[in-house]
């Protein structure tokens, strides 16, 4: 497996396990009382800035972690240099997530059209967002294991 491929697959398990875990603590705090999440949108804010900083710090963690593994697994030290090939892969990947992110988007917006409540769309763009992120990481394995 190459180290791309490897990347990939801790992007999809990192982002599902951080995103989980940040969900389960955000729903248990709602079901305590201490954040309301149906009707103050404040706090969907503060939700949402503190899941990006939570996330940026994991992952850098994460890569820290993974790329030392990797390099005491296979005695290479050296990150493999990005090709043409390389930008390719990602550049129809992302072409993919933007799909999938752009099709949650809208329907999101018509749930919200339809008179579902607002605090929906704000789990849908957590849901979506997730799902875009795993379509990019796992179109970049297959794109990776199929051939450009």
């Amino acid at each position: 497996m190459s180290y791309r491929e490897k990347e990939n697959i801790i992007n999809i398990i990192s982002g599902l396990l951080i995103t989980l875990i940040y969900g389960w603590i955000v729903f248990q705090r709602h079901l305590e009382g201490s954040i309301n999440l149906t009707t103050d949108y404040n706090s969907w804010g503060m939700v949402f800035i503190i899941f990006i900083v939570v996330s940026i710090v994991a992952r850098i963690i994460i890569y820290i972690i993974f790329h030392i593994i990797n390099a005491i697994a296979t005695r290479e030290e050296k990150i493999p240099a990005e090709d043409e090939r390389d930008k390719l892969i990602k550049l129809k990947a992302t072409r993919n997530s933007h799909y999938i992110f752009s099709s949650g988007f809208v329907m999101s917006v018509m749930a919200l059209a339809f008179g579902m409540p607002v605090y929906i769309i704000f789990i849908a763009f957590v849901i979506v967002g997730l799902l875009s992120e795993i379509v990019d990481n796992g179109s970049q394995i297959y794109y990776y294991r199929k051939g450009v």
